[in-house]
């Protein structure tokens, strides 16, 4: 598979910037209904959200000024107020139908479907800094929408868990360092985890999710240990730890071998086939054993590029099964989730065109034209049979990917500009027979990435009907 994961951007609210809030923290007036007027603010300008327009491509938080030091206590945990929140209570075991979540930028949309969903992962919160954190967080929601927000979807859906996500994506301009507590800063660590508490409580959340991607395997064992002090404390609150991680998939051998990586004390178990930087960090049975949700990002099995594997689906059933028989003996059932694309990449088959994202109204664009569509796909039987394929340079010499696979998601095969096309893309059919990949198994649930006002209506259909959520 590729040896990448997803990136993420924060959508923007307006057509000309959205401004990151700074977080309150601890030592800070949280009671204020309005933000006071001299607080800082972090601009995207239009010009990079251009850039960014694609679900899977990073976003950029530009820091405008440093802000004032924050003091908290030595521990940077305080316990909770008696009566401060409405306990939540545990999630059920793996019976009944599956849990339906969602990541979601666009709160209109989350308003919209929120009776759908049993859980929903606003995309809010990012760290503040690049290179090094100081513990803090920004947010794209101020303090009143969060307020506003939070009550208006648990009016919609009073059983809706609103667990909103901490990303980051380590890449060469951002870094996920002294927020874990390496490079000795555990008093860093301890604040990150105090400012995380005070959102949850501040705002009534269920609890947290973190979402830390594409981490150096040198950082396994302090995030592992920040993962232990951030759920005691939660699990403290009666709150819940949701974790979303990297997808691996088991080697053929019995016998693993154990990879030594600079700054651990113990060496990793390579019992899974993903050896690059995010999988390694991610320990199932760790994270399995301390988290109350473990979302595998299942999704860029075909990445948006030439090189291999090349064109394909983003999730096929089959890659699922691989994904579910190494997670499962490592992760309880009935906290394990899949986490879907709701997306497809468009390639050129014999030219060098760019890649496209494929959501909804890229579906009806391209089938309101002449087109063929596939599904099931049978890529082998396609480039054995169809007319051309020979030169479909892009596709024929990954061929042996695709051999003795059929895939549940549907293709369009079409020209445009001269240029053979084919996109690969999600509809009802499809994720229906990958939720019955998950309650076979009987799995937790599954959790889309992500929720956008441009997803197939048949797919929001089929909850409302098929799964019967409510």
């Amino acid at each position: 598979m590729s040896k990448r994961s997803k990136k993420k951007y924060f959508e923007v609210e307006s057509e000309e910037q959205v401004e990151l809030e700074p977080v309150a923290t601890p030592a800070e007036d949280a009671a204020v209904e309005t933000p006071t007027p001299s607080k800082k603010r972090y601009l995207i300008p239009t010009g990079i959200i251009s850039v960014l327009i694609l679900a899977i491509t990073p976003f950029a938080i530009h820091k405008a000024s440093q802000p004032p030091q924050v003091i908290v206590d030595k521990a940077g945990i305080t316990p909770p107020a008696d009566g401060a929140v409405t306990p939540t209570q545990p999630l059920a075991g793996n019976s009944g139908p599956l849990r339906a979540s969602s990541w979601s930028f666009d709160y209109n949309v989350m308003l919209q479907y929120a009776q759908l969903y049993d859980e929903l992962h606003p995309f809010i919160y990012s760290l503040k800094g690049k290179h090094n954190n100081n513990g803090e967080l920004v947010s794209s929601w101020g303090h009143t929408q969060k307020l506003q927000r939070v009550a208006a979807l648990r009016a919609k859906n009073p059983n809706l868990k609103i667990i909103p996500t901490i990303f980051r994506w380590e890449n060469p301009g951002e870094k996920i360092q002294e927020a874990i507590g390496l490079g000795g800063r555990n008093d860093i660590r301890d604040k990150h985890i105090a400012i995380i508490l005070h959102e949850v409580e501040t705002y009534g959340y269920d609890g947290i999710d973190i979402d830390y991607e594409g981490m150096s395997c040198g950082k396994k064992e302090k995030f592992e240990e920040f993962i232990l002090k951030l759920s005691t404390e939660l699990h403290a609150r009666k709150k819940l730890l949701s974790v979303a991680v990297h997808p691996k998939t088991g080697i053929d051998s019995d016998e693993a071998d154990l990879k030594k990586c600079k700054g651990l004390k113990h060496p990793i178990t390579m019992d899974f086939r993903e050896n690059w930087r995010g999988p390694l960090t991610h320990d199932y049975t760790f994270l399995g054993k301390h988290a109350d949700m473990v979302k595998i990002m299942a999704y860029e099995l075909h990445p948006r590029k030439y090189r291999n594997p090349g064109p394909g689906p983003q999730a096929p059933g089959v890659w699922l099964e691989e994904i579910i028989d190494y997670a499962q003996t490592r992760i309880p059932p009935e906290k394990l989730y899949m986490a879907i694309p709701t997306y497809g990449y468009d390639w050129g088959l014999n030219c060098k065109a760019p890649v496209r994202s494929v959501y909804y109204h890229d579906v009806v664009r391209i089938k309101s034209g002449a087109h063929t569509v596939k599904q099931p796909t049978d890529i082998t039987k396609i480039l054995a049979t169809e007319k051309g394929a020979k030169s479909w340079r892009n596709l024929s010499k990954f061929r042996s990917i695709h051999e003795d696979k059929i895939y549940e998601d549907p293709s369009l095969w079409y020209t445009s500009g001269g240029c053979k096309r084919v996109a690969f893309y999600m509809d009802k059919t499809a994720f229906a027979e990958k939720m019955a990949i998950l309650k076979k198994h009987r799995l937790a649930g599954f959790s889309f990435w992500q929720l956008t006002k441009d997803n197939d209506p048949e797919i929001q259909e089929y909850l409302s009907t098929t799964l019967a959520r409510k």
